[in-house]
């Protein structure tokens, strides 16, 4: 009770508008400072997973319902999660952050779910694995994920250990360490399906091209590898590609945010950055297919694979979480 009156108390007094004039002030960095602290405090005295009120609770129920979604869906979600953090912290009450946030999970099924239809037809569910979700968080698309494949054949990779963690004991998939080094990357195996959302739009163009070869070198041969970045048309920029050391992570206080700004930060790329970083790799034009703002309605999506012009014309779903 008291935890929960001191987080409103604090969002009232400083919420989003009064943060920025802050930021305006030359007190900045002192105050900035004392913020948070007092955010970090309340951080920390949460439970592990998020506690919903009885409104929230009503509202996942509706969503459910409005998207025919498995009534045991588990909707527990991790105090640490950047995803639902993400949208906390541009000023959505609890109960629209976890709107957003299960929205963005349906987004990213279904991109997964179509791609693989497209590839397999509709027997994927069965062909897909092993599949492996990369810089996957805390299981934003896991807990869908799991009600179509077996948990067996889905493979989570994080550089959060604590994300690893909760969605192997949460989800029951198997967890794979990462690290900031691609090179250290060697999972054993072959997968079928690599999906990555939100790495490549955080990367520097040491660690972008990089991580590419290395996540297409771990695909099998008749694999598809997904993955989402930020387009450079998104920024007033002439360049093919622009990198900002500054994430979602910069200021957060999660327990397991991350602060190397030269290995992790927001990367912006254009289609003829990535053609040529896909010719290093031996493949075409003819061996992708780009979907502009097809992710959150605001990542592009490329689907890479060596099918020649397999994936074109796919009818993605677009969700809208202050529509529904």
């Amino acid at each position: 009770m008291i935890p929960g009156i001191l987080k409103k108390a604090v969002l009232m007094t400083l919420g989003p508008p009064v943060k920025y004039i802050i930021s305006q002030m030359g007190i900045h960095d002192e105050v900035n400072h004392k913020i948070n602290f007092i955010e970090q405090t309340i951080q920390d005295i949460y439970p592990d997973q998020l506690i919903f009120s009885e409104d929230t609770l009503q509202e996942i129920e509706r969503l459910k319902r409005l998207f025919e979604l498995p009534a045991n869906l588990d909707m527990g979600i991790s105090k640490n999660d950047m995803m639902v953090r993400h949208y906390i912290n541009h000023g959505f009450d609890v109960k629209a952050a976890v709107r957003a946030y299960l929205v963005r999970g349906l987004g990213l099924m279904d991109v997964v779910e179509k791609v693989a239809e497209r590839k397999w037809g509709r027997a994927w569910p069965f062909k897909i694995g092993p599949f492996l979700d990369f810089a996957s968080g805390y299981g934003t698309l896991e807990r869908h994920l799991v009600h179509y494949i077996p948990a067996d054949d889905i493979y989570t990779s994080d550089i959060k250990e604590m994300g690893i963690r909760f969605q192997t004991e949460k989800f029951k998939v198997n967890g794979i360490s990462s690290s900031f080094r691609p090179e250290e990357f060697e999972p054993g195996i072959k997968f079928k399906f690599i999906f990555v959302a939100s790495l490549f739009s955080h990367l520097p163009g040491n660690l972008f091209i990089k991580w590419l070869k290395q996540l297409w070198n771990n695909l099998d041969d008749e694999g598809v590898l997904v993955f989402t970045v930020h387009d450079i048309s998104l920024i007033t920029s002439q360049t093919e590609f622009f990198y900002s050391p500054v994430s979602e992570d910069s200021h957060s206080v999660v327990k397991d945010r991350l602060l190397k700004p030269e290995s992790y930060g927001t990367a912006y790329v254009s289609e003829e950055y990535l053609r040529k970083c896909f010719e290093e790799m031996g493949l075409t034009a003819a061996h992708y297919a780009r979907y502009r703002k097809c992710s959150g309605g605001l990542q592009d999506v490329y689907i890479v694979s060596r099918d020649i012009d397999r994936f074109e014309g796919i009818r993605f779903n677009t969700y809208d979480s202050e529509l529904i």
